[in-house]
């Protein structure tokens, strides 16, 4: 079970560098950012302090406001690995937000059936 919370970790880990990366790319502020998300300045304060947890679709207003992909928040281009250690990271990333996905399609349906 350890090695899925490290995992984890470095997955957050480098979400948060790429946020700020292409923040600053951009050359928006924290609130310019959270502004374009339509989000408040605390939660996009909290996702690079490590804090906040966003789900797919925020991922998705985030790269849309940074004018990138998805992926892009998740990509090492640091990284000096082979073609297939590439291709297995990208494949657990898209494993996982696919999960967080459908975490977010069965909570919306839980909240319909309230109703």
């Amino acid at each position: 079970m350890i090695a899925p919370r490290i995992q984890d970790m470095d997955i957050n880990q480098l979400f948060i560098v790429n946020i700020k990366k292409w923040r600053k790319i951009m050359g928006f502020s924290q609130e310019k950012l959270a502004e374009k998300c339509g989000a408040a300045h605390s939660y996009i304060r909290q996702l690079e302090s490590g804090k906040g947890h966003p789900s797919f679709a925020f991922i998705g207003k985030i790269a849309d406001a940074l004018q990138i992909e998805p992926y892009q928040l998740f990509y090492d281009e640091t990284a000096k690995t082979t073609k297939s250690a590439r291709t297995k990271h990208m494949e657990s990333i898209q494993k996982k937000l696919l999960e967080s996905l459908s975490n977010d399609i069965q909570t919306a349906f839980d909240e319909l059936k309230k109703y």
